[in-house]
């Protein structure tokens, strides 16, 4: 099953994409192990190459004081599931991200 996320790429503007909810299409995606960092406690989340200080990856943001190494996904975790963000979700991470 697919779902809509925020893909941010290292040095570029965010991007609205449809992606597969597949842990390996993820890695692929974000070309490493996949990392988790819950956001918000309505269910935001970060994923992000868990590896990417290994890899020597550009800096893309600090999120809650934590680097955020070459590209991360923004999408909804509701118990251990991925979901895709709302409409609102959306357009306030757009303007933060912008």
């Amino acid at each position: 099953m697919d779902i809509t996320v925020l893909l941010c790429p290292a040095g570029k503007k965010p991007e609205l994409i449809r992606i597969s909810n597949e842990v390996e299409a993820i890695e692929e995606l974000l070309e490493g192990t996949l990392g988790i960092k819950e956001l918000e406690k309505n269910g935001i989340c970060l994923l992000f190459n868990d590896i990417g200080h290994k890899k020597a990856l550009d800096i893309n943001r600090v999120i809650q004081g934590d680097p955020i190494l070459g590209s991360c996904i923004f999408c909804r975790k509701k118990n251990d599931k991925l979901e895709s963000l709302t409409e609102d979700e959306i357009k306030d991470l757009e303007y933060l991200l912008a």
